[in-house]
């Protein structure tokens, strides 16, 4: 933490008061709740909720938000986790980042929409894609598949 064992020591005997910015450091560093720490009243830690919220935002200040979001898509792919609206869900990772970005989106629109909304996405989606160009890449597909396989 940057902090002689004689600086701990002196604030331990009450000789020394911790600066604002040691006092946030623990905070942060070991989930205390500010108020426990100054006070003694309240919870020791802080809720996992705000903790992950400070860390978050001490590291968009520092890393930026789209660094972030990505560090955070990284881990819980790693770990088989995701979530979005409360539920699990699931984010293109098909190696082409625009069509990534297509996929995500139409995801993201679906899993907000109410009925009326999907309905327009799903009349969108026929009108850009009608079933004969779908059927079209389909048979393109198992065609450079049985060539592979062949």
């Amino acid at each position: 933490m940057g902090v002689s064992q004689r600086h701990i020591s002196q604030i331990e005997n009450n000789a020394r008061n911790p600066s604002e910015q040691l006092l946030k450091h623990i905070c942060l560093r070991f989930f205390v709740n500010e108020n426990w720490l100054l006070t003694g009243q309240g919870e020791i830690f802080t809720p996992p909720d705000e903790a992950v919220k400070d860390l978050l935002k001490t590291l968009t200040a520092r890393h930026g938000e789209r660094a972030v979001v990505n560090a955070l898509h990284i881990i819980m792919k790693e770990h088989g986790l995701a979530v979005a609206a409360g539920r699990p869900a699931a984010r293109a990772d098909t190696g082409d980042p625009e069509l990534d970005r297509m996929i995500d989106t139409l995801y993201l629109l679906w899993s907000g929409a109410d009925e009326r909304l999907k309905n327009w996405i799903s009349v969108q989606f026929d009108i850009a894609y009608p079933k004969s160009v779908i059927a079209e890449a389909e048979k393109k597909q198992k065609e450079s598949q049985q060539l592979s396989a062949g």
